[in-house]
This record gives C-alpha cells, structure tokens and sequence, in this order.
C-alpha cells in the first residue's frame, strides 16, 4: 500500500514538475513584451500578492530543509528507513515542487494580465 502511494507521488511529481516547465516556459516567452513599469507597479504594489510569493518561497524552502534533514537522518541512521519515513520524506518533496509551481502560476497570471494591458 505505502508503495503504492510512493509511486504515485514520484508520478505525480513529474507531472507537477511538467506543469512548473510549462508556466516558466510561458513567463519566459512573454518577458521580453512586458511594459516593466507596469509589471512593478502591479507586483509591488500589490501587497496580498508579494506576502503570498514570500508564503510559497518559505513552505517551499521548509519542505525541501524537512525532506533533506529526514535524508540526513536515514542516512547517519539516526532513524531507520522504513517505508514509512521514506513516504514522509517523499511528501514534503512532493510539497517542496507544489509550491514552486504555484508560485510559477501566480507570476503567470501577473504576467498575463500585465501583456494583454496596452499602452
């Protein structure tokens, strides 16, 4: 059962990271027909909008220190890898990728909004 779900979450951590490509390959393409001076004045002054990126930075940030500290632990067998650390270890990986890939959507939809506003 506990592999079962482990591969589900590899599988469905290569989808989200299919997914984190797609939105960072569109941010990439519409950079360069972006009014800067727009994009600023949507990203900063749009307070909700900075505390959420710094919210996704910091739970992707502990995610990945929790994944890497129970790593750690396994492999200086503090504790031993059961199947059930590893699926642990594997949940916060998985989380890690989710929030990145928001974050990556909600600079898309930013990004949106600023390319099909006109001078």
């Amino acid at each position: 059962m506990l592999n079962n779900f482990t591969t589900g979450l590899q599988i469905g951590s290569i989808l989200l990271a299919l997914v984190g490509l797609y939105f960072v390959i569109r941010i990439w393409l519409k950079w360069g027909n972006i009014e800067m001076e727009l994009l600023k004045a949507r990203v900063f002054l749009n307070k909700k909008f900075l505390e959420r990126n710094w919210i996704y930075v910091f739970l992707a940030g502990a995610s990945l220190a929790v994944h890497q500290a129970v790593e750690v632990l396994v492999e200086f067998n503090i504790i031993v890898g059961t199947d059930l650390i590893y699926l642990v270890s594997g949940i916060f990986e998985f989380a890690t990728l989710a929030f990145l890939v928001i974050l990556a959507y909600e600079w898309f939809k930013v990004l949106h909004i600023v390319a099909g506003i006109k001078k």
